[in-house]
């Protein structure tokens, strides 16, 4: 138990005497920010953050949680070894260039906005100083606001991120160029209600109440601002005042403003000088019905804000309000102001629908909310999510965004059906990312039985978390820290290895969703492609399992199988520290072992399924695979080889308008140009070496041209293999890679159609599947499958490889969806070597040397295949080496730039013969 009065003594106490183990030095301590208790909630935290020489350690906390004055938990993020790097700092304005280079924008603002060190984990491997600066401007005709951290030594560019956050991922132009308006509440005076009020009022206005498609409703204006005689007033929430004033009032100005809102259209305030008599008055205020409804709108969900959060002032001013925005379809939040759209390219005015105000504003409930804790609500899909959180906790629905279109009364988002489940339907786009978490909580709300007040004691007592300071793309360690904090929220004995009142509802509610304990982790892996017929096959998985998850951790479990229509055998993984290990008895060759690995926790929540989605009933995706004892006889590869004769693109059938099969060299496709993640079509074949040719389905204009420029439309386009004699083998495998994409960020209609991939022993007459699934895998995986697990061996083997985009007339888009497919390097293996190579086909792994084994500067790899491709992976599976043996299968490589850790070397020539070996890097 910590000593002290009060959270800012214990805190202090707590930091003082336990955490420099941790290497926290006082010294560096920044300021300290605290959360305490709000309605409904049970915790309070306090949160402080890293400083050095005057420099504040970007993405630094260090955070304590209490309940009753005994902590409860307290999270880390520091770096005892940080510096403030040393060089010649470079100009503003070189720094600006650095900023803007590459940026296609106009219009371009900037706001220096302080220093930073960049600690070296997300730095390539250096502590960095950098400038921040907002950069704003219009990027084709849409607003951009990026924060970006500049190298103030190296100009290098560390962070670009759009600070403008739309209510759908689709076309938007400009706001109207409002200022942002002072975030300090306005200092007026306010005279309390008298009791026999002299002159009085109520005032009421034409808006919307809900939907545009419902008829406008005479509705009262809350907190309105009424200046009468020079004093200030305002209504209450029911549109109604009263003044201390006597006799009546000529000319009184009546704007749209109160304490909340601030309306524009074209930069004027809807205004309108009114006579009020003695007594009360019956007021009709200024303004179109998409004023009134905005204005009405903000003014509900800044109230429902405050019931839950009445500790929190940073919201309690007028936020600028900006109403038919130039543009189409959308509405944003800045950063300071809230802005909607007209009607325009088949929408309503966004401005009309209550739940798309609910979230903008619900966006600046988040960012001024975290604002003050020190933090930024970094995370895009807790920020989208969170903003839809507000929106349907206030309007009790689960539909978001109703009325958005003029034809229909359709909305954009909902969330009592189709359930997004991480990771699988985790696609880098804020908004579709967003509805895993925010699904998760409105699930857990139903199981709970649906009360609200229930629901947000929950959600207020886990807000104050900072989950959302997580960087993008660490969506499962913010999703996991979220169901830790809501288990806390829901204990009462504080010990949750007993459960809590609603632990099942809450469990079962995120695990619809895929988040459980571990949803944080990733089981980095380099699969096994092969393995001798007379060896033990070992498989090898790191997991970082970290504090105070681990207390909650079961195991890494391993899931294989050796032919496909048996049932996935279960085996408990062996660790050492972060490092999990399985071993297999030795199979009989032509085996196709088919494995995955999940993480287990005590409750039974099952995460980090690796390759995900593997694990599911049905429209699963490709488990890992290892060949066993076979060897290469038939490649296909587009490139060198065409062993297995002629393919045919297309057939009689195909209807597809675009996006055929062709064999190509692939340029790839990209949701955002120059960004990485943001790839639909590949960039390159996957056969060894650059710029080879793959079969592709339309290979795009080019790399710029966007995603969709020559996808699959319409129909279906079919690959053929040629007619393959298979009586000639003893146990034929095949293998083949693909690529498949059906539900990229922004694609319509997504995860809607197949891929589908049937195998044939009679020369097409008929057709067995051997894939069919909606599950995408937007990179290059390998299938294989033994063929007399599916069909008698004949001389008219066939396959076949569809890719479809299905159209459905009256869905969005008539059901099209963005539809892209590859496949590469088909190889045809046997149990039986190939008479000319019988003694050299397959090299054992056993042969292969690798010295010194740990290394440390260079290492030597002896006994390979000559003249080579040399790939070395980490244990993340990621190729951070590629190479050539010399013509005797030698070759030594620097491990000077390697971090240390476990590495495999893969070996394979021409002729698709492999080899392996694992070594270790020490420092």
């Amino acid at each position: 138990e910590v000593e002290g009065e009060g959270l800012e003594m214990r805190h202090a106490a707590f930091v003082q005497g336990e955490m420099s183990m941790f290497g926290v030095d006082e010294d560096q301590l920044g300021e300290t920010r605290y959360a305490y208790k709000s309605s409904g909630a049970i915790h309070e935290r306090a949160f402080s953050n890293q400083t050095i020489e005057g420099y504040d350690v970007l993405l630094s906390s260090l955070t304590t949680k209490w309940r009753d004055g005994k902590l409860v938990m307290w999270g880390l993020d520091w770096w005892p070894d940080a510096i403030v790097p040393e060089g010649q700092i470079l100009s503003d304005d070189e720094i600006l260039a650095f900023a803007i280079d590459n940026l296609p924008m106009n219009n371009i603002e900037s706001t220096w906005n302080g220093w930073g060190i960049l600690p070296d984990d997300y730095a390539e491997g250096e502590f960095r100083l950098v400038r921040k600066v907002i950069i704003e401007g219009y990027i084709d005709g849409l607003l951009r606001k990026y924060s970006t951290w500049v190298d103030a030594i190296t100009g290098q560019v560390w962070l670009r991120k759009n600070e403008v956050v739309h209510h759908v991922g689709k076309h938007v132009t400009r706001s109207m160029g409002m200022p942002i308006t002072n975030v300090k509440a306005l200092k007026e005076t306010v005279t309390p209600v008298q009791e026999l009020p002299i002159v009085s009022g109520q005032t009421y206005a034409q808006a919307h109440p809900s939907y545009p498609f419902d008829s406008p409703e005479e509705l009262p204006m809350p907190h309105l601002k009424v200046i009468l005689n020079g004093t200030t007033y305002y209504t209450d929430e029911a549109g109604g005042f009263t003044s201390a004033e006597s006799g009546d009032i000529l000319s009184v100005p009546f704007a749209l403003e109160g304490r909340w809102s601030q309306v524009y259209t074209d930069g004027v305030i809807p205004s309108e000088n009114i006579d009020l008599q003695e007594g009360n008055n019956e007021i009709n205020v200024p303004g179109n019905v998409k004023e009134t409804s905005a204005y009405r709108s903000v003014n509900l969900i800044h109230d429902h804000m405050k019931l839950w959060m009445p500790e929190f002032t940073g919201l309690d001013f007028p936020l600028t309000t900006n109403i038919d925005v130039e543009g189409e379809c959308n509405a944003f939040f800045d950063g300071g102001s809230i802005n909607f759209f007209d009607t325009g390219g088949g929408c309503n005015p966004t401005s009309l629908i209550a739940d798309v105000v609910y979230h903008e504003y619900g966006h600046a409930i988040n960012g001024y909310f975290y604002n003050s804790l020190g933090s930024g609500f970094s995370n895009g899909a807790m920020n989208e999510g969170y903003a839809d959180f507000w929106a349907m906790s206030l309007g009790d629905i689960a539909e978001i965004g109703k009325g958005f279109y003029e034809d229909n009364t359709d909305g954009i988002r909902r969330y009592d059906e189709n359930p997004k489940v991480y990771p699988e339907d985790l696609v880098g786009e804020v908004h579709a990312d967003g509805e895993i978490i925010v699904g998760a909580w409105y699930d857990t709300h139903l199981l709970m039985g649906g009360d609200w007040s229930q629901t947000l004691s929950l959600f207020i007592d886990a807000f104050p978390g900072l989950q959302a300071t997580a960087v993008n793309g660490n969506e499962g360690q913010a999703f996991t820290d979220v169901l830790l904090d809501v288990l806390q929220a829901d204990d009462d004995d504080d010990d949750l290895m007993n459960g809590t009142p609603n632990a099942l509802d809450i469990i079962e509610g995120f695990a619809i969703h895929g988040i459980t304990l571990f949803s944080y982790a990733t089981v980095d892996h380099f699969p096994l492609l092969f393995s001798d017929a007379d060896q033990v096959i070992e498989i090898e998985s790191e997991v970082d399992i970290v504090f105070p998850y681990n207390l909650y951790f079961d195991g890494v479990y391993l899931k294989y199988r050796t032919n496909t229509n048996d049932d996935y055998s279960e085996v408990l993984m062996d660790d050492d520290g972060d490092v999990f290990t399985a071993e297999l008895s030795a199979l009989p060759p032509g085996t196709v072992v088919e494995y995955y690995m999940e993480i287990h926790d005590v409750f039974g929540g099952i995460s980090g399924v690796t390759p995900f989605a593997a694990n599911k009933v049905s429209n699963s995706n490709l488990p890992y695979q290892i060949i066993v004892g076979c060897y290469p006889h038939l490649i296909n590869d587009s490139d060198e080889y065409a062993e297995l004769g002629n393919w045919q693109l297309g057939s009689p059938t195909d209807n597809a308008s675009t996006g055929e099969w062709e064999e190509t060299i692939p340029v790839g496709s990209f949701g955002e140009p120059g960004v990485p993640s943001s790839i639909v079509a590949p960039q390159q074949d996957h056969t060894e070496g650059f710029g080879g040719y793959c079969f592709l389905t339309g290979v795009s204009p080019g790399s710029d041209a966007g995603i969709g420029a020559n996808d699959v439309d319409a129909g279906h386009t079919t690959l053929l293999s040629p007619v393959i004699d298979l009586t000639q083998y003893e146990n034929p495998v095949f293998s083949y890679w693909r690529w498949y994409a059906n539900a990229p960020a922004t694609g319509a209609n997504p995860a809607t159609d197949w891929w589908q991939v049937e195998i044939s022993s009679n020369g097409g007459d008929s057709w067995q599947y051997l894939e069919n699934t909606l599950q995408q895998d937007i990179r290059w995986r390998r299938n294989a499958f033994r063929v007399s697990d599916y069909l008698d061996l004949t001389d008219e083997f066939q396959m076949r490889f569809i890719a479809s985009d299905s159209t459905t007339i009256g869905e969005y888009l008539d059901g099209g969806s963005l539809i892209e497919a590859a496949l590469d390097d088909i190889v045809l293996y046997d149990v039986l070597p190939t008479i000319d190579n019988v003694q050299d086909s397959s090299i054992s792994n056993a042969v292969v040397s690798a010295n010194p084994n740990p290394a440390s500067e260079n290492i030597s790899i002896n006994g390979g295949l000559p003249n080579a491709t040399i790939r070395i992976f980490n244990i993340k599976g990621q190729m951070i080496y590629i190479g050539k043996t010399l013509h005797d299968g030698k070759i030594t490589i620097s491990v000077n730039d390697f971090s240390p850790g476990m590495y495999n070397a893969q070996l394979i020539d021409s002729n698709s013969r492999n080899a392996s070996i694992k070594f270790e890097v020490l420092r």
